[in-house]
This record gives structure tokens, sequence and C-alpha cells, in this order.
């Protein structure tokens, strides 16, 4: 469970001092009133010229002091904020994105000029709304995060989202004054937020970042044949609404691959481009079990190793996917 920080309004010393100040004013011209030796008409003169004095030297300074309560207030409120986004981002977005907004398989958020270069409007419209790929407009590059694009996320947390991106950008913090203990890197929460809420998972993607995207691959060079059922995930996994047994598997040019559908929906097996899974590009040349005709639960697909996969890479990896579930990733390992 998500331990919120509490925050605990502390009383300035600027104001604290500011208020000794005006409080000595006023008692000071009350005891001249009240100690005053002259006549009626005087005192009332000198009364209201001091009273006058006191209101208008008081007016800036109450002034000062509710500018500094705002500006505590609006500190507080940008800290909760991206503490809010945070969470937001430890629940749905660090598999792609990393555990520290460095880019683990999609774009780096973290103080990224391209993205802090991007303005408000577009920044917001790419969260809510994803991307597609220009080529083909069924193809999802990211996927929309708002609810009004079929997504999980309301418009109040789309823009926490964007305050924790903004978060990372020092140039938009100063722009918008926003410095001292609110201006602080969402991005450097996100990790303590995983570890608490689900420590099997924070292992794992640990371990992926020393190890590669991937893990470390499973070696399986001595067997000509090979079986990678597609399964249910299991407690802990990131993968929905199924994994592929291995994430990394090592094999030779050669072996036969038979993915099995264990699953209760579709899926396809399909290589792409490079290994970047945030924006995947399918490489049907590689090899690809087709969307057309996906492999539905019970049935499965046959590959054979080829040295054109050895070659498709430059570490002689093949990153693949399924084309229906997107987030559903794992590698294969080629030597010959």
């Amino acid at each position: 469970m998500l331990k919120l920080k509490v925050v605990v309004l502390m009383i300035d010393p600027g104001q604290a001092v500011i208020g000794i100040i005006v409080l000595v004013v006023v008692v000071g011209a009350l005891l001249y009133l009240f100690y005053s030796r002259t006549n009626a008409v005087e005192k009332t003169g000198y009364g209201a010229l001091i009273m006058l004095s006191v209101v208008s030297l008081m007016i800036p300074i109450f002034w000062i002091i509710e500018s500094n309560t705002e500006a505590s207030y609006a500190a507080q409120q940008q800290i909760a904020n991206v503490q809010r986004g945070a969470a937001l981002y430890a629940q749905y977005c660090y598999q792609c994105h990393g555990t520290r907004g460095q880019g683990y398989s999609g774009p780096k958020l973290d103080d990224n000029p391209a993205v802090n270069g991007l303005t408000d409007a577009d920044l917001l419209r790419i969260i809510s709304g994803g991307i597609f790929d220009t080529t083909n407009l069924t193809t999802s590059i990211m996927p929309a995060w708002s609810q009004d694009y079929g997504g999980p996320l309301t418009s109040t947390d789309i823009q926490f989202l964007f305050q924790l991106i903004r978060s990372s950008d020092p140039s938009y913090l100063a722009k918008n004054n926003i410095t001292g203990s609110a201006a602080i890197n969402g991005f450097t929460l996100v990790p303590g937020i995983i570890q608490a809420s689900n420590p099997k998972v924070y292992q794992t993607a640990v371990a992926q970042e020393n190890t590669g995207q991937f893990g470390s691959p499973v070696d399986m060079t001595s067997k000509k044949a090979i079986t990678i059922n597609i399964i249910l995930p299991p407690a802990g996994s990131i993968c929905s609404p199924a994994c592929f047994q291995y994430p990394n598997l090592k094999v030779k040019v050669g072996t036969v691959i038979t993915w099995v559908n264990k699953s209760t929906t579709p899926h396809t097996v399909t290589a792409i481009v490079g290994s970047n899974i945030g924006s995947p590009k399918p490489a049907p040349q590689i090899f690809d079990s087709g969307i057309s005709n996906p492999i539905a639960p019970g049935k499965s697909f046959t590959y054979t190793v080829t040295a054109a996969a050895y070659n498709f890479n430059p570490n002689h990896t093949v990153v693949y996917y399924c084309e229906i579930h997107p987030v559903m990733t794992a590698e294969l390992t080629i030597v010959q």
C-alpha cells in the first residue's frame, strides 16, 4: 500500500518576525493614546493619525503574509501533485519508460530535451491520446491513457502525470517559479513506490535494467527443438493478458521453436525491427504468425531460426511481441 507523505504546515520565521513587529507597533500606539496628557481635541487628532499610520503599515504587511501563505500552499500542492503522478507512473508506465524515467524500453522521460521541448498542449495530448504509426493508423506506438480514448485514467490523473514529467525539467521549474522543496524531481520517488507496493516486481525490474530489458537469457543452445508456452501472467509479472514463458532464450541457428498458446485469448508471435518495444515495428521477414489469423487458445506456431535472424541486429538478438497485445514481449539471443 502506498504511504502518503504528510506535509506539516510550518510557521515561516519571517512571518513570525513581521507579526511581532506589527504587534509591538499596535501596542505602542495604544499605550501612547492611553498615557497622552493632551486635551481631548489633540488626543483625538493624534489618535486618528496614529491609527491611520498603523493601518497603512499593516496593509502591505498583511499582503506580504498572505502572499507568503499562498506560495506555501502552492508549494505543498505541487509536491502532492508530483507524488500522485509518481504513484500513477509506478502503476502504469515504468515498464516501458524505466523505474527512474531513464527510458527502459520506451523514450526517456526524465529531463529528456526532446520531451522538455514539447509544448504543454502537445505533451498532454500525447499522454491522453497516445501515438499511432503514421503508416498504419491501427497500430499504437504508445497507448492512449485518457478515459476519453479508452484508457484507464481520468483527466485529473493525466494532469498528475504531466506535472511529474515537467518536474524533471529544471528550466520549466524555474520559468514557473517552482523552487525550494517544491522543485522535486518526481522520478526519484518512483523506485521507492514500486518497492513498497510490490517488492517482487521491483526486484525483477531492477534485475532487467542491470542485465538488459529481457534479463539474462536461458541457454537452450543444446536443444534442436524448443517449446515456448504462452501462459497466463504469473504472480508479480508485468505482461498482460498473457506472457511468453521465457523472456529471453539463447538458441542456435537451425533450432525449431514452437509457441503454444496456453492462455485464454488469441495472440501473435511477431518479430520487430530493433529492440524498442515502446514503438515496435513488425519484421515479418524474420517471423510473424500473422494478425489476420492469430494463434487461438490451444493452437501453436512453429518457426526455424535462420541465419537472417542471426544477422538481423548487430547484437544477434531478435525481439518479438504480440501484435494484439504489445506489452507481451520477449527476446531470442541467437548463436551459430
